[in-house]
C-alpha cells in the first residue's frame, strides 16, 4: 500500500523537529518536505505534491499569517491536498471558520490532542474530517447538544445507520459504496437523508452529532 505522503508547515522549528521526529516512526506515512516559511511552503506544494499538510494556522512574520488567507491560497495551488491547521489558539469561532472554508482538520498544540495526530491523518487522508474531542466538545457546547434539540441516531433506518458510522470514520463515498457494494448516488443519497434527519448541515456536525451520542 502506498505510504501517505505528507508536508509540514510551521515557523517554529522546534515543532518541524518534533512533528518529524514523532512521523518518522509511523511506516505508512512519508515526509515530503518541511517549511519554516508560506513562501517556501507554496513552492513546495507545486514541485512536491502531498496528501495531507500538516500547517501551523499562524505564522508570525508573514503578510499572509492569517490562516483562512493562507487555506485560500493552498486550496487553489494544490486543490487536491487535505490540510489539517495546528494551534495553540483553538477557538470555537476559529475553527469553525478553517472547517467552514475547507480545512479537513483541527487539533490544538496543547493537551493531549496532539498525541492523535497518526489518526488524524490517516482520518483526512480517506477524505474524513477530523476534529479531537476536546475542540468537539467546545463546539457542541457553543452551537447547541444534540441531546437537547432531540437529534438522535436511533432516527436513522438501518441503512443510513450503516452509511453515517462509515463516512464519520472518514471514508469517502466511494469506499463506502465499495464495501457495502451499494452505487455511490445510492451511499450519498443515505448519507444526504441521515444528516436531515439529525439535523446536521455538513459533514462536521454530522461527526459533531455522532461523537455527542458516543457512537462507535
Amino acid at each position: 500500500m502506498r505510504k501517505i505522503r505528507i508536508g509540514i508547515a510551521d515557523d517554529h522549528p522546534l515543532t518541524l523537529r518534533g512533528l518529524e521526529h514523532y512521523l518518522l516512526s509511523l511506516a505508512d506515512i512519508e515526509i515530503c518536505f518541511k517549511s519554516e516559511s508560506i513562501g517556501h511552503l507554496l513552492v513546495q506544494l507545486v514541485d512536491t505534491p502531498v496528501d495531507v499538510l500538516l500547517c501551523d494556522y499562524e505564522f508570525e512574520d508573514d503578510s499572509y499569517a492569517d490562516g483562512l488567507i493562507l487555506l485560500d491560497r493552498i486550496r487553489r495551488m494544490a486543490p487536491l491536498t487535505r490540510v489539517i491547521f495546528l494551534s495553540s489558539h483553538s477557538s470555537v469561532y476559529i475553527v469553525s471558520a478553517a472547517l467552514g472554508a475547507g480545512a479537513a482538520g483541527f487539533i490544538s498544540k496543547r493537551g493531549p490532542d496532539f498525541l492523535n495526530l497518526a489518526g488524524a491523518i490517516r482520518v483526512v487522508k480517506s477524505e474524513g474530517i477530523y476534529l479531537s474531542e476536546s475542540l468537539a466538545s467546545k463546539m457542541l457546547a457553543t452551537t447547541g447538544r444534540p441531546k437537547e434539540t432531540g437529534s438522535h441516531p436511533g432516527v436513522l433506518s438501518e441503512r443510513e445507520s450503516t452509511v453515517v458510522r462509515m463516512i464519520c470514520d472518514g471514508m469517502s463515498i466511494r469506499e463506502v459504496a465499495r464495501r457495502l457494494r451499494r452505487s455511490p448516488k445510492t451511499v450519498s443519497n443515505q448519507k444526504n437523508a441521515g444528516m436531515k434527519k439529525l439535523g446536521a448541515k455538513n459533514d462536521v456536525e454530522l461527526a459533531l452529532i455522532m461523537r455527542e451520542w458516543n457512537v462507535n
